[in-house]
This record gives C-alpha cells, sequence and structure tokens, in this order.
C-alpha cells in the first residue's frame, strides 16, 4: 500500500481511485507557485478536495473557499507571516523568504539555507502553517513537511505530504504543537472548492 492509500485508510476515506472532480490544472496552480507540487498532495486533492483533517488540520487546494482553504491565499498569508520572522518585522513587499540579504535576527530556522523556499499547504485554527521545504535541485516528491506555530518555532519532518499526515495521525511522527488536536477516531470533511 502507498503513502496515500494509507492515509486515506486512517481518514477512513475511500481509496484514492479516480478523482471526485476533474483534475485540477496543476501548471497554471505550480507557475503561480514558481515550484512543482508533489504528486501525492495532488492526487489527495484531486480525490477529495480540500477539507479538514479532525476537525483541525485545513488541507488547502486550488480554488478552495475563502482565505483558509485556497491554496494560493494561504500560501500568500503563510509566507507573508514568515516574512515578519525572517527579516525582522519587514513587511515592505513580497520578497522572496530564500533571499538572505533580507534576514535579520535569529528567527530563520538553521536548515533553511538561502534559495529555499517554504509553500504553505494547510493552517490550523490557531494559526500555524503547514509548508513544504522547497530546496533547488531537490524534486517535489522529496519535499519534507515543515509545521510553524504561530510564532517563529518550526518542526521540519523528513517525509511528503501523505507519510508525514500518516505519521501525525499514528502517532508515528510526534509534534509538539499538532499532535493533542489530531485524535482518533480520524475523519477528514470536505469544504466545497468553487
Amino acid at each position: 500500500m502507498d503513502a496515500l492509500s494509507t492515509l486515506a485508510a486512517v481518514l477512513n476515506l475511500p481509496g484514492p481511485g479516480r478523482p471526485a472532480s476533474a483534475s485540477r490544472d496543476w501548471a497554471v496552480t505550480e507557475t503561480s507557485l514558481g515550484a512543482e507540487l508533489p504528486r501525492d498532495y495532488k492526487r489527495f486533492v484531486d480525490t477529495y478536495g480540500p477539507g479538514v483533517i479532525d476537525d483541525h488540520l485545513v488541507v488547502c487546494a486550488p480554488g478552495g473557499i475563502g482565505d483558509w482553504t485556497d491554496l494560493l491565499e494561504n500560501n500568500e498569508m503563510a509566507q507573508e507571516s514568515c516574512r515578519i520572522w525572517f527579516g525582522g518585522g519587514d513587511t515592505s513587499g513580497a520578497w522572496p523568504l530564500g533571499d538572505s540579504a533580507r534576514w535579520e535576527g535569529e528567527d530563520v530556522p538553521d536548515w533553511f539555507r538561502a534559495g529555499d523556499d517554504l509553500i504553505s499547504w494547510g493552517a490550523t485554527p490557531n494559526g500555524d502553517f503547514l509548508y513544504w521545504h522547497i530546496r533547488p535541485g531537490v524534486a517535489a516528491d522529496d519535499h519534507p513537511v515543515v509545521l510553524r506555530e504561530r510564532g517563529p518555532y518550526f518542526e521540519r519532518f523528513e517525509a511528503g505530504f501523505a507519510a508525514t499526515l500518516t505519521g501525525l495521525l499514528t502517532g508515528a511522527i510526534s509534534s509538539f504543537y499538532l499532535s493533542r488536536w489530531l485524535k482518533a477516531p480520524h475523519s477528514y470533511t470536505r469544504v466545497p472548492a468553487v
């Protein structure tokens, strides 16, 4: 069983098969974000749509309703919040997170390098964001997942979208900030998209 099928089983969803709706135009989204997105995420969203895991963790998708489920709008907010921490409060424009000339202070994690990026795919009602850590030359399916708590606190998981979520839901991966909110039996509530 692949990681996406395992995640679907943990969430009590039917196995990923045919997408529930017409497949999204991922090329447009990826061009807008400046990076290719992992296949397991795209397959999950094409099959199940945007939604909420355990009434807490929002999985965004292109075309989600409002800024809390729309991938592009959520990412814009998530990146702005990182710019505030990385740049010592500098909110003067949408500069790339990997622009080390803009970094001030000690809030940039030690694993984040010049040229890297963070693309947010999820959030929580607590103001936490989930990202992929985008590194130059690394394949999209190999981008690790990062949780940024609403302050400048990060947790980085060395697994992709489906494997990280499955690990968090089963307890194989522990998060100081997130694990207490994810309790069995697990569920996924789809949120309509436009």
